[in-house]
């Protein structure tokens, strides 16, 4: 069984595998659309995660993990509490990054998808930025997550030039430089 990652699961593995590849998937695009009350929030002030919308000419890189023989479902079930703020597991097939290239294999993924409670949904850039900068949860700063990401994406998969995280790692630190000024 194989499960792919595209937000933390590609910087904080806190699970067991056997094998891991850096890959794609087709058809969506990465946006921080989800809330997040569990672990980048609290409920009334969600903090703002990652999920996959729909997109028929998107590409999403992101590393697919091979969980470990015979305790696949073990594993699994830590995943699934682990991603229990409004996620659902589907399958896609996963192209792993070339030289590798063994044939696009089933893979796992987790989704917020639209009609979960936590889905947020779309807004401007300059809000989400806002909402990242002003949310902290039991997991920590939702801005360290936005941070741990676009650097995860930069070092390991430098393929991907995704906008909408770039630019929204760029707002935020420029919002966060504009209030250590103004405290000075």
């Amino acid at each position: 069984m194989w499960v792919f990652g595209y937000g933390s699961l590609i910087w904080k593995v806190d699970f067991p595998y056997e094998d891991k590849r850096v890959g794609f998937i087709k058809g969506f695009s990465r946006r921080f659309w989800q809330g997040s009350t569990d672990h980048r929030g609290v409920p009334g002030k969600p903090g703002r995660v990652v999920t996959l919308v729909e997109d028929p000419e998107g590409c999403v890189w992101g590393v697919a993990y091979k969980l470990p023989t015979g305790r696949e479902q073990e594993v699994k079930s830590h995943l699934d509490y682990r991603e229990k703020g409004g996620y659902r597991v589907m399958p896609v097939t996963f192209h792993p990054r070339p030289p590798l290239s063994p044939r696009p294999t089933q893979t796992l993924l987790y989704i917020g998808s639209q009609d979960n409670p936590d889905y947020l949904g779309p807004a401007p850039l300059e809000e989400i930025a806002n909402q990242i900068v002003s949310s902290t949860g039991p997991s920590g700063r939702n801005t360290e997550y936005l941070f741990q990401l676009a650097e995860a994406v930069r070092t390991i998969l430098p393929e991907d030039s995704d906008t909408h995280l770039f630019s929204l790692e760029s707002l935020v630190k420029e919002r966060l430089r504009r209030e250590t000024l103004a405290e000075q």
